[in-house]
């Protein structure tokens, strides 16, 4: 062993067999240089067909488990529609089975005004059977798993409305309405508030659904309503399907006076418009506005590993969504007796950042000495763990300079396989760490204590 470089060659034959055969990158972590901070791994919570009785009942435990132990999920998206805001008591009737998914869809949308006075609440005209089965079947299992685990999770309430023209909740103080009262709601049933509310899904879907200045002037009202009551108001916007349209609508938002006063993170989704350029757009209106970046949606499994990498370390994003809760894994005979439930191909290479980055976890500078073929980012976790995320284009041998000593851990993912060493690497007075990644993909190095492999 060379005096000064912790190797693991010796711990594990597959990097002795081709230790000679490969080029060698050295990685070296700036510590003086930091970028953004992670709020955390988001997915939304999605509602079966049958919510009272869904077919993966006997697996979602598992689900459950995995999502927070093995991928390393810590922030959800909770939804709320605008049909919320009702008394035909459609909601209710579909969740007890009393009617069928055809009959919920095509009103799941539509909002009836509880009264003409947006200052008085009338409970009974407000329906959270929806928003109370998530919370109970998805939101509180998941804050016991991560309570488990000395963590928490992080709870962004997105309000949804797939819906185009005039209603009632483009009026500020009727949509403020609605937010206060999901607010109290949750508050006084099940003891929390949302740490952010995201104010409206994807507002470019549809021609005539919200603009940037509809958004503002809903923010200025929310915000006025939820602090007279007591609350924080903290505001995820535009959440657009095409990026090329975040920082117009973002300008207009900002337009309305007030509006970005208690704005805090400025939300993309990757359907349309992705390019380097639009991201370093976003980034740079966030930077002037000292807020934080996030991408929130770009699922059935284009967000891999690449866009992910891309998204923290050209966009800066705080927090970042690949797919829905469920949409992590696949299941093999669902409704057999013993389902199979594996990890969709592209969490396996997620993973590889989600679990051992963790909220908190603030960036670091990380060069490369082959950055297009080796590129590196790296985290100190709260805790003061290190955590060094390597994209690599090829196999090859790793040296990483400039890790605290500590104990670490190496993993990666490749297309063959994914693999957690059992093996830890102790780092010594400023000894460099050696390893070696098979085949492209990602690998690992963490101090941190890792989750199940």
């Amino acid at each position: 062993m060379v005096a000064g470089v912790v190797s693991v060659f010796t711990l594990v034959a597959w990097l002795t067999a081709n230790s000679t055969a490969q080029a060698q990158t050295t990685i070296t972590l700036v510590p003086d240089t930091s970028y953004q901070t992670i709020v955390g791994w988001e997915a939304t919570a999605d509602l079966p067909d049958t919510p009272h009785a869904p077919e993966w009942a006997k697996y979602y435990d598992t689900i459950l488990d995995r999502s927070v132990d093995q991928i390393g999920i810590n922030r959800i998206r909770l939804e709320i529609r605008s049909g919320a805001e009702d008394n035909s008591g459609v909601i209710g009737r579909f969740f007890r089975g009393e009617t069928e998914f055809s009959e919920w869809k095509n009103k799941r949308y539509q909002t009836v005004n509880d009264n003409d006075d947006p200052l008085l609440i009338n409970w009974d005209g407000f329906d959270f059977t929806e928003l109370d089965w998530h919370v109970e079947n998805t939101v509180l299992p998941l804050q016991e798993r991560l309570e488990a685990r000395a963590e928490s999770l992080s709870i962004n309430l997105c309000y949804v409305a797939f819906r185009n023209g005039w209603y009632i909740h483009k009026d500020p103080e009727e949509y403020a309405e609605l937010v206060l009262a999901t607010y109290l709601h949750l508050h006084d049933k099940y003891g929390f508030v949302p740490e952010t509310w995201e104010v409206i899904l994807e507002p470019d879907l549809k021609r005539g659904m919200w603009s940037g200045t509809d958004i503002g002037h809903a923010i200025v009202a929310t915000s006025r309503r939820l602090e007279e009551a007591g609350f924080t108001p903290a505001f995820v916007v535009p959440s657009v399907t095409d990026m090329g349209h975040a920082v117009p609508y973002m300008q207009q938002i900002a337009a309305v006076p007030g509006a970005m006063d208690h704005v805090v993170e400025l939300s993309y989704h990757r359907y349309r418009g992705r390019s380097r350029e639009h991201l370093e757009s976003i980034v740079e209106f966030s930077k002037v506005h000292n807020i934080r970046t996030s991408m929130l949606e770009w699922w059935f499994g284009h967000g891999n590993y690449r866009v992910l990498h891309a998204d923290l370390k050209v966009g800066q994003v705080a927090a970042w969504q690949g797919r829905v809760l469920q949409g992590h894994f696949k299941v093999r005979a669902p409704r057999s007796l013993r389902p199979e439930v594996n990890l969709q191909r592209e969490v396996r290479f997620n993973l590889q950042y989600f679990r051992d980055i963790r909220a908190g976890a603030v960036r670091i500078g990380a060069q490369s000495s082959d950055e297009p073929r080796m590129d590196p980012l790296a985290f100190i976790n709260l805790d003061g763990s290190t955590t060094v995320v390597i994209k690599a284009a090829r196999s090859g041998k790793i040296i990483v300079q400039g890790l605290p000593d500590g104990e670490y851990h190496i993993s990666y993912a490749t297309d063959r396989r994914s693999r957690v060493m059992d093996q830890t690497i102790t780092v010594l007075q400023g000894s460099a760490l050696q390893t070696r990644i098979p085949d492209g993909g990602v690998l690992t190095v963490t101090s941190h204590q890792a989750l199940s492999d």
